[in-house]
């Protein structure tokens, strides 16, 4: 429908409110107004080149309605089929939990760069600032691809210094490590001194060594495959796939160790003809019982991941070459296992100068 109007300044022009089809996500009819035109032929023209967008780019392009939300969780539905459950989780997360309060309710075509500016600026005190901008940048990008907005306006701001203080990785002194076992050996259960072992002397993630099962344990040469890993999950808990190929590896243990290990499989009860799980618990009460332990004991503050640091210094300490640790770690890049070695290096060149002149003097 077109109609002719006065405008402020007394002239006429035309306006046209155009019917354009049915939007395919809420089945609702997609209507649109357009004003400022000076004759019947151009509003026409107009009106035919709205409709013909409509039809050939969809509902989505010309429905200034769509919102960033509804864009995100499209993009959520496609990302779901292309990574591991547990990547999914995080990343689902990272969306509801930060970034939807922050753009969902905003129309996505009115989204400018100032607008995304001031939410990375919001971000930039977060230590995972880079994954939650990744996230923002990639739904953007998905709404390109499907002509929902012509340019993505990310492109154009400016990432500042992330403000999050970068905490330094915890790890244990030999007679740190040496204090904790013998509080825990004192106290704790056989299963949770097993899993504080395998995490100080191989390295494992603590996911990895909670789903453990007795034939990953090869008691002749001493060593423990890591093929699984524990995953969270939309629907639950899962046993899934380590976090990359490298990941899939056998880790050397100390005899110690594996005897504790064959002592509880030789104690649980077997199903038969199916291997079964050491642990029956999760990662979370094997955080509660280190915090516990640490509170009763006054030991220093270690986190799980701070047991895997420790192991790493121990491999440092012990002249173990940068590219068997990342093979032992699991690490998937080397630069991973070099970044934990310059970190222990540094922690080793305090002094080193007066050390060198003492050598040298004559």
């Amino acid at each position: 429908m077109i109609k002719k109007y006065t405008k402020k300044d007394g002239t006429t022009a035309y306006k046209l409110n155009a019917y354009l089809g049915v939007d395919p996500m809420t089945g609702k009819q997609v209507r649109t107004t357009r004003q400022g035109f000076k004759t019947i032929k151009e509003a026409k023209r107009a009106e035919v080149k709205l409709v013909e967008d409509f039809q050939r780019q969809g509902a989505w392009k010309n429905n200034d309605r769509t919102t960033f939300d509804e864009v995100a969780k499209m993009w959520l539905d496609q990302y779901e089929n292309t990574v591991k459950a547990s990547t999914f989780l995080t990343t689902n997360h990272y969306y509801f939990d930060t970034i939807k309060p922050l753009l969902g309710d905003k129309a996505i075509s009115k989204i400018s760069a100032m607008m995304c500016q001031k939410v990375i600026n919001n971000l930039s005190d977060l230590s995972a600032m880079s994954l939650y901008i990744s996230v923002i940048n990639r739904i953007f990008k998905f709404a390109i691809h499907l002509n929902i907005i012509d340019v993505n306006p990310m492109d154009r701001t400016m990432r500042p210094r992330s403000t999050a203080k970068k905490k330094e990785p915890v790890f244990y002194t030999k007679e740190e490590i040496s204090a904790f076992l013998n509080a825990v050996k004192e106290t704790e259960p056989l299963e949770y001194q097993l899993v504080y072992r395998i995490l100080f002397f191989g390295g494992l993630r603590i996911g990895e060594c909670i789903v453990l099962e007795d034939t990953d344990f090869n008691f002749k040469d001493n060593t423990i495959s890591i093929t699984k890993t524990f995953a969270k999950t939309l629907d639950g808990v899962i046993t899934g796939t380590p976090k990359t190929k490298k990941s899939i590896r056998e880790v050397s243990m100390d005899a110690e160790t594996m005897e504790l290990a064959k002592r509880i499989i030789r104690q649980s009860v077997k199903p038969l003809h199916e291997s079964f799980r050491l642990f029956n618990f999760s990662p979370d009460s094997v955080r509660c019982n280190l915090r516990n332990v640490i509170k009763r004991n006054n030991f220093r503050a270690i986190n799980l991941h701070g047991f895997r640091h420790t192991h790493a210094s121990l491999l440092f300490e012990s002249g173990v070459p940068a590219k068997v640790a990342q093979e032992r770690l699991g690490h998937s890049k080397i630069f991973m296992t070099l970044d934990t070695y310059t970190h222990l290096a540094k922690d080793k060149a305090d002094g080193i100068g007066d050390k060198v002149a003492d050598y040298i003097v004559i």
